[in-house]
């Protein structure tokens, strides 16, 4: 049966049986039967027991009501032993049974595995597998030991030169009996001397280098230089403050947007101002990542389909997936798309706080 290891314990009785009230589905995760009385989850069930081409274990691990059992995924359905590996349907009055006693003693076997060698054939098979939390680690004589911290028996002894013969595949450098790192030796690192000669980082030194705090000082004044210098790569903010700032030679993010049955859908986080070229009336512009606490803009090109004048409406508006809102305009005299085919408007929508769009237009551009 599938090792399912949904919870540290599953319950189960001597004896219970019962029958469907109605059909259990492929798919179904509930399931309604005659009487629950008794039984507590977590637990295994099998539908149709007797039934060689029917037969189906499944794991319950959800709410036991007075007349259902559920599970929470289609996964814990067809356990090992099920008639099939999917696609059984059950009709009603079909028996329902606790009977697998084979799912109880893996889970039991598992979670014994846990602290004991379970592998038959292992030559420490029964012995306690080494708890590290609990041991403690000896450098002497040419050896390393792992004592057992709470009866001070050795559990594990290693020459340190085979040690370094097994690590020094691993690209670490050994020598005499010694690891190194790039000069930095065993015996510095137990007198916990953590340095190395290289006084500078190159762009393509190794990883295998330990660079001392000045190589680090040194290169964060070099790349991270507060009173000038020139960035690359992207900067993310994270939504903090930037006082002070005069902004020159700067370009804004056009997200290319479309309309699927009439909405527009804007998400902020991809940039403040966007391109649309109608293809249908759109019905439904939703606004989503607008800062709830401060101003801010999206402003929207819209052109008019070549062939065919659409329309935009501004009354079934959403900001963070609130209700419907009209954005405001001056005057409350609306918003009309331009009809001239080709013809090009420019929208600006400005949030306070995310609230209700103000909404102003520069209209038939062409």
């Amino acid at each position: 049966m599938a090792n399912t290891r949904k919870a540290a314990e599953s319950f189960t009785r001597n004896a219970y049986e019962t029958t469907l009230s109605t059909t259990c589905g492929a798919t179904d995760l509930t399931i309604n039967v005659a009487s629950t009385t008794g039984l507590t989850s977590p637990c295994y069930i099998v539908i149709e027991p007797d039934s060689a081409t029917q037969r189906e274990y499944i794991f319950i691990d959800s709410t036991i009501g007075a007349t259902s059992l559920a599970t929470t995924t289609v996964d814990n359905r067809y356990l090992t032993g099920s008639a099939a590996g999917s696609g059984l349907s059950h009709p009603a009055n079909s028996k329902v049974r606790i009977a697998p006693v084979q799912q109880h003693f893996e889970d039991i076997w598992d979670a014994v595995g846990k602290v004991v060698d379970a592998t038959w054939s292992s030559a420490n098979a029964g012995s306690v597998k080494l708890d590290v939390a609990a041991a403690t680690v000896n450098v002497a004589a040419d050896e390393i030991a792992i004592i057992d911290a709470d009866d001070s028996s050795l559990v594990k002894k290693e020459s340190i030169a085979d040690l370094v013969t097994g690590i020094a595949s691993t690209g670490l450098a050994a020598s005499s009996g010694q690891l190194s790192v790039s000069g930095l030796t065993t015996s510095e690192i137990a007198a916990g001397s953590l340095t190395d000669s290289t006084d500078t980082i190159a762009s393509n030194d190794s990883d295998t280098q330990i660079p001392t705090s000045a190589a680090v000082l040194d290169l964060a004044d070099t790349k991270l230089n507060l009173s000038g210098g020139t960035l690359s790569g992207n900067v993310a903010f994270g939504d903090n403050e930037a006082s002070g700032v005069i902004l020159k030679d700067y370009a804004e993010t056009d997200v290319a947007l479309t309309s699927s049955s009439g909405v527009v859908a804007i998400d902020l986080a991809n940039g403040n101002t966007g391109s649309l070229t109608l293809t249908e009336n759109v019905t439904d512009i939703d606004f989503t990542n607008v800062p709830t606490d401060g101003v801010s803009s999206f402003t929207l090109k819209i052109t008019q389909d070549a062939s065919s004048a659409y329309t935009v409406a501004i009354n079934a508006i959403t900001v963070n997936a609130g209700s419907d809102v009209t954005a405001l305009t001056a005057g409350g005299a609306g918003f009309t798309m331009t009809a001239t085919l080709s013809g090009i408007d420019i929208v600006t929508f400005l949030f306070f706080d995310a609230g209700t769009p103000f909404l102003n237009a520069l209209q038939d551009f062409s």
